[in-house]
């Protein structure tokens, strides 16, 4: 799986490429940017020695905690409205599937699985609130393939990861990027 450390971001990653082809992103990251979420606790004690000077040491109580977001992607124009909205610029509601900020066309982006074995997601919106609660940074979470059925399939996941045998897909809305497109325009 080389630099990605799920499958849905490898997946994400096919979307992304497809996406700067076409010209509705500039370029695209893997996001190396933690938040700090909490300091921690820790207690400061000393351990009586005998035959040396006593010893002042720590005990974590509660371990800090930081969370760092998987992608940033950086937006053309052209995708306002079609993939992006820009937060507290949009008249309307909010019908994308990605929210950016100015003054930069940015969106920071967590990616999940849409089946959650392990509630992971549930963790992951907590961390996002709290990021947003403390900097003022919105961060999207993107579920895969659901993104997918809701706007297209990148070419690649069409093919299975090692035999490039065709995938089989257990979503209805199978459309390619130009099908998306042009049914927005319809």
């Amino acid at each position: 799986m080389n630099k990605f450390d799920s499958k849905e971001e490898l997946y994400f990653s096919w979307y992304l490429d497809q996406l700067k082809a076409s010209k509705y992103i500039n370029h695209w990251e893997r996001n190396e940017t933690s938040y700090s979420l909490t300091k921690g606790l820790a207690h400061q004690y000393t351990k009586p020695m005998k035959k040396v000077a006593d010893k002042a040491l720590e005990q974590t109580i509660l371990a800090p905690s930081e969370y760092t977001p998987d992608f940033i992607i950086y937006w053309e124009d052209k995708a306002i409205g079609t993939f992006v909205s820009v937060l507290n610029a949009t008249k309307g509601k909010i019908d994308t599937p990605f929210i950016c900020e100015l003054p930069e066309l940015v969106s920071i982006v967590e990616t999940k699985a849409d089946f959650d074995r392990n509630n992971m997601s549930r963790l992951a919106v907590n961390n996002i609130k709290f990021v947003y609660e403390i900097y003022s940074v919105y961060i999207n979470m993107v579920k895969l393939p659901g993104l997918f059925n809701k706007t297209f399939t990148p070419d690649r996941f069409l093919m299975t990861d090692k035999t490039f045998t065709p995938r089989k897909l257990n979503y209805k809305n199978v459309r390619t990027l130009r099908e998306f497109t042009q049914s927005l325009q319809e």
